[in-house]
């Protein structure tokens, strides 16, 4: 075999150093431009932000009261608000609330499951539309948009002369920080003085497979509670994070196959035949106050835990119900020192049973932290997950709307509640929360172990969700994605 060259030797010699120095040069720049990029989207959330003097001032438990004024109006003068817990019925009721709409409807909600009741859903809205109502959307421009099979139905309403189609945050890789904020939000307002808040997303599972709560306020307007949310709802649209979506792209033959499936449906149910009076719905309220986050792609102060707080510091029974709970250190040390000025505090949460969120693993690995002799912490046990987000204190305010106890709900999302003083709406609320969870939830004992109960059972979790639930807690992930 003949020899190599010296000089050629020495030149391949070189080559290899120059290419090898080159692709360990560019890998050591891509990692280094992962590390700063995910450093930019963690960092601004390691600041600490408090509530403003000026914000805290409208979260006070005396800002939230009714005055004696309120309390004394004539009830026909009052706002109303009615329970809905989810169910066939209140899925009708949302479908009837459109149906009745004369001139505007304004919708937020964060995600829209690939299901028949979605297509029903937005069939009704193309059909107010289409009957001259004027029709608004907000989407949640990362989990909530209307694509993949959802494609159809989304071209179809942002085609709509009648409806303005936005999608809220989107990815946008020059945001880095925003990459974590959602639009988290479930509202809905109608012709300006009738109201829907809760927890519930849109889909057939939403209101069939989940425990989930909506209030439905009406005999408002301009000066009330539906008025202050459409006054947030008016900033979301404004705001820099919005995207109008329009669609050139319209299937005629699946609208009118929706509109058909819709009408088979709807039309001659017993909710569409019905005599529907909005003024005397539900019961008379003296004061409901629309509570929201800042409207920001980076952290937020706690607004609406702010709230929150106030009412459990002021309060003598302070009852919880979260799908789960992922709080810093800081937070749970707050809620037992909430708790050890009230006579009663419950907190009732899912079990691992039966919860689908991964967020829960951080809860189920660190709940012996929120256990205290002050704290009767209960884990419902049936089969479908309990995903309301309701408070109530001291059997006259309530709270329901979108809002979990978790940092997210707290610092990053968009958030909106409502907060009712009312004792005779917060009876109902009370009562349906007894009868509901608290008579089929075990309360977790100070040895992080269920108390013996004779009417419930626990069930046993499979061994493989424990194993997935135990990796999401080791692994950090819901700490990055909850």
């Amino acid at each position: 075999m003949k020899p190599l060259h010296r000089k050629k030797a020495v030149a391949l010699y070189e080559m290899r150093m120059r290419v090898g120095y080159v692709v360990k040069t560019v890998v050591c720049y891509v990692f280094a431009a992962i590390i700063w990029y995910m450093l930019a989207v963690i960092l601004p959330y390691t600041v600490t932000l408090n509530v403003s003097a000026a914000d805290n001032a409208r979260l006070t438990r005396a800002a939230l009261s009714a005055t004696q004024t309120d309390i004394n109006r004539d009830e026909a003068a009052k706002e109303r608000a009615l329970l809905m817990p989810t169910s066939e019925q209140s899925f009708y009721r949302r479908l009837r609330l459109v149906e009745d709409a004369r001139k505007s409807i304004d919708y937020m909600v964060y995600d829209t499951y690939e299901q028949q009741w979605s297509y029903h859903y937005y069939t009704a809205l193309v059909r107010a539309a289409d009957r001259g109502v004027k029709v608004r959307i907000v989407l949640d421009g990362k989990m909530g948009r209307l694509t993949g099979e959802l494609a159809t139905i989304g071209n179809i309403v942002s085609n709509h002369n009648n409806i303005e189609l936005y999608y809220f945050n989107k990815i946008n890789i020059f945001d880095p920080a925003g990459l974590m904020v959602l639009m988290h939000d479930k509202a809905t307002i109608v012709d300006g003085d009738k109201l829907i808040v809760g927890g519930v997303n849109m889909g057939t599972g939403a209101y069939l497979a989940n425990y989930d709560m909506e209030v439905m306020i009406t005999n408002s307007g301009e000066n009330g509670v539906a008025g202050q949310a459409e006054r947030y709802f008016e900033q979301i649209i404004a705001s820099d994070l919005s995207t109008r979506i329009k669609s050139k792209k319209v299937d005629l033959r699946a609208k009118a196959e929706y509109e058909r499936q819709y009408s088979e449906f709807y039309d001659n149910s017993e909710m569409a035949t019905a005599e529907v009076d909005y003024s005397t719905q539900g019961v008379a309220i003296d004061k409901a106050t629309f509570v929201s986050n800042k409207i920001t792609s980076g952290k937020k102060p706690p607004i609406i835990l702010q709230a929150i707080y106030n009412l459990m510091e002021s309060s003598k029974k302070t009852v919880a119900v979260t799908p789960y709970t992922l709080l810093e250190n800081d937070k749970k040390a707050k809620l037992r020192a909430l708790a050890a000025k009230n006579d009663e505090f419950t907190i009732i949460t899912n079990s691992l049973y039966n919860t689908r969120n991964v967020g829960y693993a951080d809860y189920y690995h660190t709940r012996e932290q929120y256990l205290n002799k002050n704290i009767k912490l209960l884990e419902y046990q049936a089969d479908n997950q309990l995903h309301a987000k309701m408070f109530t204190f001291d059997n006259r305010y309530s709270i329901i709307g979108s809002f979990n106890l978790d940092e997210r709900s707290a610092h990053i999302d968009t958030e909106s509640v409502v907060i009712i003083d009312s004792p005779a709406f917060t009876a109902q609320l009370d009562d349906y929360i007894n009868d509901t969870f608290v008579v089929n939830s075990l309360q977790v004992g100070m040895n992080n172990e269920y108390l013996p109960s004779d009417t419930v059972k626990s069930h046993d979790v499979p061994a493989k969700k424990k194993f997935i639930y135990g990796l999401y807690s080791t692994l950090g992930i819901i700490r990055c994605l909850i």
